[in-house]
């Protein structure tokens, strides 16, 4: 189906005059593939994006009971038969319309993409099992083991013998010091340092000059252990990404880099090393690197001769496997599911559950970067709780997740991902379309049309002008991006495109973080890693919270899921609830989809496990193990 029908089935023929606007002109070393274990979050890349009716309705009238039994079914690992050639270079396809900002270091990387291509050759001392916990060690498969000692408030991180970086140097867990003084630098310019590292002792005199050392930090003797001593410690401190920093920069390579010029410096961005399964050997920045075999990895050498990686346009990626240019490709867009849905010859398609959902963010305060602290402003525009909630419930997310990503995105109903399954609620509403609410919504709050120019004023009856900033990517975010500015409309709200255009989206997230005034409200989305504690996204101290949110009762919940009464599980449990039914309702941001992932495979890849799996056994699937079964990939 074309956008211009797909988009005409959205906004109906009353409004077909939009139609030409809005169509015309226009991981992991333990498994394979590109991962998220790392992270608490992650900025998405936004190339499906698009934030991401016919009349009125109701969700029932906009098919959201239908939608929900659509989802395809799709398998998470593939495993195929055949004698393997010697060596060969596997192609590994990265879809997207933007070139990647290339900043591959795990302390530093703020874009998901940078992250998935980092997996390949950076490497992780720890991985996650099943249930998304922190766990290391031989049956593991890692670099590193970890030891929690909640009575002590300590985890004590061991590197094990045999583990280089690409250069030939020892790994150390001195590197692990290191990559949290990188962090911890005064002059640090990533965006991660926030509560779990101020949770160290002896962090924060070091952040403010006061120190030329981290307390907190004891290393042993021999440098191949470290124990981190917390002020506190909390469940989510066992999760992956819930407040160890369990990863290490080589002291050796990067030491001497003053900590403002690493982001930017060759040894992150052309010259990498690691001491993942391969090693880099050319950067064509933004668009492509070729790795070799790093022969001497520490869970045996790869079976593969090396890996090129290639970005390739979001329009071009479906004909791209058709002929056969790859052996896999890390995230396929859904909203091209519709061309390829009956398979590619030679491809398998795997699916998985995302660790991520889309939202409407909805700026009130800026970041103050000399308190590391939320400024929330209660005058804001955005501040009303009315207005955010309408600006939800005018919008047909069911139909758009079915329209345009052929029901691979539905509507999500809370800011806690269903993988998380004890701690989702899914008896949520969310935000159903429903503009009557809304209208009523705005009617309460005093946001009236007082001159009869078809928009409401504000309450104090000013004009009313909200600017709305969405990133570009694909051919459905031109079309979706008009139709919630439609939407908006019919609601009596005066929404314009920031700058009258869609934004390329590392641009984007630069003015989203940088609080750029005029920016009102925003489409957007987080990789929400493996710990479903919300405090890293939503805090008072949390560089990601974008929306500049605070209030006593959001500080007093976040405060209670990592109290020491919440190593009650039940307890912990329905803070976790009731947190969810709180936040949905003040709406700083409104969740719209949560996503299915798709990873199609190369019949000639011997075997492959989605990167969104958790606990995938890095004996079978390991970077390392993938073994080429022809000399090209296969195309029928």
């Amino acid at each position: 189906m074309s956008l211009r029908k797909k988009y005409a089935m959205l906004v109906g023929s009353a409004s077909l005059a939009l139609l030409l606007v809005a169509c015309g002109g226009e991981s992991n070393d333990g498994g394979n593939g590109g991962a998220d274990t790392e992270e608490t979050t992650s900025e998405e890349t936004g190339e499906e994006a698009g934030q991401e009716g016919e009349g009125e309705g109701s969700s029932e009238d906009s098919g959201e009971g239908d939608q929900a039994a659509s989802v395809p079914e799709f398998e998470s690992t593939v495993s195929n038969e055949g004698d393997p050639i010697d060596g060969g270079v596997a192609q590994v396809g990265i879809v997207s319309d933007t070139a990647w900002t290339g900043i591959f270091d795990h302390q530093l990387y703020q874009i998901n993409t940078d992250s998935t291509i980092g997996s390949y050759f950076l490497g992780n001392l720890l991985t996650q099992d099943e249930n998304f916990a922190l766990v290391g060690g031989e049956e593991w498969g890692t670099a590193a083991d970890i030891e929690f000692d909640e009575d002590n408030a300590t985890a004590t991180i061991t590197v094990r013998d045999g583990v280089y970086w690409h250069d030939g140097e020892q790994v150390t867990a001195d590197d692990v010091v290191f990559a949290h003084e990188v962090i911890g630098d005064p002059d640090y310019t990533g965006i991660r340092y926030g509560d779990e590292f101020t949770n160290i002792e002896g962090m924060e005199e070091f952040k403010a000059g006061e120190a030329d050392s981290i307390s907190g930090l004891e290393l042993s003797e021999d440098q191949m252990s470290v124990t981190i001593h917390y002020k506190d410690f909390n469940p989510k401190m066992t999760q992956a990404g819930g407040g160890v920093w369990s990863y290490a920069a080589p002291r050796h390579y990067l030491g001497d880099i003053p900590a403002a010029d690493l982001e930017s410096h060759p040894n992150i961005r052309e010259n990498p090393i690691g001491f993942g399964p391969f090693k880099v050997d050319n950067v064509v920045p933004g668009e492509s690197l070729e790795l070799s075999a790093f022969e001497d990895y520490y869970d045996g050498a790869p079976k593969i001769d090396g890996i090129t990686i290639e970005r390739i346009p979001v329009s071009g990626a479906v004909e791209a496997l058709r002929a056969g240019e790859f052996d896999w490709v890390d995230s396929m867009p859904t909203d091209q599911f519709d061309t390829f849905q009956d398979g590619i010859p030679g491809y398998t398609t795997l699916g998985y559950p995302g660790q991520s959902y889309d939202y409407l963010g909805f700026k009130m305060g800026e970041w103050d970067s000399e308190s590391q602290s939320v400024q929330f402003n209660p005058d804001a525009k955005m501040a009303d709780k009315n207005l955010r909630q309408a600006m939800g419930y005018a919008l047909d997310i069911d139909r758009v997740g079915e329209t345009f990503y052929n029901g691979l995105r539905r509507r999500a109903n809370s800011h806690i991902v269903p993988n998380f399954a004890d701690f989702h609620r899914d008896d949520l509403e969310g935000y159903p379309y429903d503009p009557d609410r809304a209208n009523q919504l705005l009617d309460e709050a005093g946001y009236e049309d007082t001159d009869g120019d078809g928009f409401r004023e504000d309450p104090n009856g000013d004009p009313l002008e909200i600017t709305y900033a969405a990133r570009a990517g694909s051919e459905v975010a031109e079309p979706i991006a008009q139709y919630y500015i439609q939407a908006w409309e019919e609601i009596g709200l005066n929404v314009s495109l920031l700058e009258g255009r869609l934004h390329e989206v590392n641009a984007f997230y630069d003015r989203v973080q940088g609080d750029d005034p005029a920016i009102d409200v925003y489409e957007a989305g987080w990789g929400v890693g493996s710990d479903p504690t919300p405090d890293g996204l939503y805090g008072p101290n949390a560089p990601f919270n974008y929306p500049r949110y605070e209030s006593e009762e959001n500080n007093q919940f976040l405060a209670d899921l990592v109290s020491d009464e919440s190593f009650d599980d039940e307890y912990r449990t329905q803070v976790f609830y009731d947190w969810q039914e709180f936040f949905m309702d003040e709406a700083p941001t409104i969740p719209t989809f949560w996503r299915t992932e798709l990873q199609l495979v190369n019949d000639r890849v011997s075997q492959f496990v989605h990167s969104s799996v958790p606990g995938a056994d890095p004996q079978e699937y390991g970077l390392n193990q993938i073994e080429l079964l022809a000399n090209q990939p296969v195309t029928e």
